[in-house]
C-alpha cells in the first residue's frame, strides 16, 4: 500500500492498495507460470482531487528478478483509466502466461519483486501526481 502524492498540501489522494491473483481469481504470491495472473489495483483521491484533476490515470507493472538472470522489465500492458470526476478508481493489470519463465535452473530462482507505479497525465502530459507501490510479499513463479 502507498499513498498517491500530490504536490500541493490542498489536494491528497488516498492509499493505493494492490492484491495479486491467480487464473483462478484466488489472492496468491506463489504463480504458475503458464497461466495468466492479473494484479488488482485499487486507490481514491479526496473530493478536491476528483473535482480539479482530468486527464487519465496510467498504470504499470514492473518485476524485478531476485538471483542469477531473471527477467526484469514491465509486466502487463499499461493500463489507463480516464477520470471521471470520481474519487475511487481500480484498475486490473493482466499478466500473460509465459511472460515469466517456467522452471528457472540456478542461479535463477523464478522470485520476483514487484513494484506498480500509478500516474497521473493530464493532456498527454505525466502531472506530478503518482503512486509507488511494492508488493510487500515476494512472488514465486514455477
Amino acid at each position: 500500500m502507498a499513498d498517491i502524492q500530490f504536490p500541493n498540501v490542498p489536494l491528497t489522494g488516498g492509499p493505493a492498495t494492490m492484491l495479486v491473483k491467480d487464473n483462478n481469481g484466488a489472492p496468491a504470491t506463489v504463480l504458475e507460470a503458464g497461466l495468466d495472473f492479473a494484479i488488482d489495483v485499487s486507490w481514491t483521491i479526496d473530493p478536491l482531487a476528483a473535482l480539479l484533476l482530468g486527464g487519465q490515470w496510467e498504470l504499470t507493472a514492473y518485476v524485478e528478478g531476485i538471483g542469477g538472470t531473471a527477467f526484469e522489465g514491465q509486466v502487463g500492458a499499461t493500463v489507463t483509466v480516464p477520470l471521471n470526476g470520481g474519487q475511487t478508481y481500480a484498475a486490473t493489470i493482466t499478466v500473460v502466461a509465459g511472460t515469466l519463465p517456467d522452471n528457472p535452473q540456478p542461479p535463477d530462482a523464478g522470485v520476483y519483486k514487484l513494484i506498480v507505479v500509478l500516474l497521473h497525465r493530464n493532456f498527454a502530459v505525466v502531472s506530478n501526481v503518482a503512486a509507488v507501490m511494492e508488493h510487500p510479499d515476494l512472488l514465486k513463479i514455477g
